[in-house]
């Protein structure tokens, strides 16, 4: 069930990938980049600011609670109705009311990333629960492998009805939310349906304060942690130039809206080529090497990017869109796996909730990258994204694998 969740989720959101559908749907209403930037940050593909906001909160509630699932229940049919208002609301207000209709579309996407960082919680503690250490890579990785073969064929159809001459501004975008909405529908059907082992946890909930309190001890006292979580921050800063590469190539390189769905489609192949070796990597090598390589590819596409001009931009815009595909599954399997995995059992919602919490940085670059975009340029853009992100890949060498997973058995 947690992997046909994967696979139908990752295959709907490709019908509105944060990285390129949507922006090129948004540059319909605006030419700001900082407002493009903006709603980036609510659905990021690396962390996004309001999933970040109730996380502290809702572990602070669950940490005594042996059962999570209901939570995370409520929170997955509040997502999916999401899409079907998007869908909706684009087809009936997108021409009349474009700013109304950018209004709705944010209080939409708010709603659906805020309840999404309600689900994240209970979603990571039932697998921390149920999956031992050496199963954890590769059942991130099969999720996000068979997601990337069915978004492969999502992103063919985002293509298709994209570049249908008599599917027209604002159908195509509404038929993609709507087709997005089945689609992750199906996919919390299943995840709705997974039934949550049973593990031991505190007895009585902490004051808010004194929950923060521990949070804080943690910080102090879990080094390694501490680590994990600047390399995530310096890492996650790929996500400063991650929504402005498709609009680079549509408003410098003058790409066609058909190539927009050709994009999507390499940035999938990538995601689906590196599935499969960041899950057995993660669960053989360790979870380290995930975050090690996987921010290596961060800082090439940058560079990638710096080096693609206008005369011959397809080839390397295609590798730019594979690399993104790799960096992105690669920083989720590596970070989910070793975040389990360092993670003491009674202790795991608040670190999860904290790394979580953190991710409002990351969260944030796509808006700071926007701000530099509208200001400066697309080149300072990319030279900022490289250096940042090649510092998190320094400080991951420093990285130490858990333990006790260092220990485990390795289960075929």
């Amino acid at each position: 069930m947690g992997v046909l969740h994967g696979t139908f989720f990752t295959g709907g959101r490709a019908l509105a990938n944060p990285d390129t559908i949507l922006p090129v749907f948004l540059s319909n209403f605006t030419v700001s980049k900082v407002v493009i930037g903006l709603f980036s940050s609510l659905t990021g593909s690396l962390g996004n600011i309001v999933s970040a906001l109730p996380q502290m909160v809702v572990a602070n509630r669950l940490e005594s609670k042996i059962h999570k699932i209901s939570v995370l229940r409520l929170a997955i049919v509040i997502r999916a109705l999401c899409w079907f208002f998007l869908s909706l609301t684009t087809y009936l207000f997108a021409v009349p009311h474009p700013k109304l209709t950018l209004y709705l579309i944010f209080s939409l996407l708010f709603i659906f990333t805020f309840m999404g960082g309600i689900a994240t919680i209970p979603f990571m503690d039932i697998w921390g629960k149920s999956l031992p250490s050496t199963l954890r890579g590769r059942f991130f990785g099969y999720r996000q492998f068979w997601g990337g073969i069915f978004a492969i064929g999502t992103g063919s159809l985002a293509a298709t009805i994209l570049s249908n001459k008599y599917i027209l501004f604002p159908k195509n975008f509404a038929l993609l939310f709507l087709f997005a909405f089945i689609l992750i529908s199906i996919s919390y059907l299943a995840l709705g349906s997974v039934k949550e082992p049973v593990e031991e946890v505190y007895k009585e909930r902490l004051p808010f304060r004194e929950f923060l309190s521990k949070a804080f001890v943690i910080l102090k006292s879990d080094s390694n942690y501490r680590r994990f979580l600047y390399v995530q921050i310096l890492g996650g800063a790929g996500a400063l130039a991650l929504p402005f590469y498709i609009l680079y190539a549509k408003d410098i390189l003058k790409i066609k809206l058909v190539t927009v769905g050709i994009l999507l489609l390499a940035q999938m192949v990538g995601s689906v080529l590196s599935n499969l070796i960041w899950g057995y990597l993660a669960d053989f090598a360790g979870s380290k090497k995930v975050i090690q390589i996987s921010t290596l590819v961060g800082f090439m596409a940058p560079l990638v990017a710096l080096g693609i001009s206008a005369s011959q931009p397809k080839t390397l815009l295609i590798l730019l869109f594979v690399l993104t595909g790799f960096f992105i599954t690669g920083n989720k399997i590596g970070k989910s796996k070793f975040l389990l995995d360092i993670a003491p059992a009674k202790k795991r919602p608040t670190y999860i909730s904290v790394s979580g919490s953190l991710t409002i940085i990351v969260a944030s670059f796509p808006l700071i990258g926007g701000l530099i975009l509208q200001n400066i340029s697309y080149e300072f853009l990319f030279m900022l994204t490289f250096l940042i992100v090649l510092i998190g890949f320094m400080l991951s060498l420093k990285l130490q694998e858990s333990r006790a997973t260092a220990n485990e058995k390795i289960i075929p």
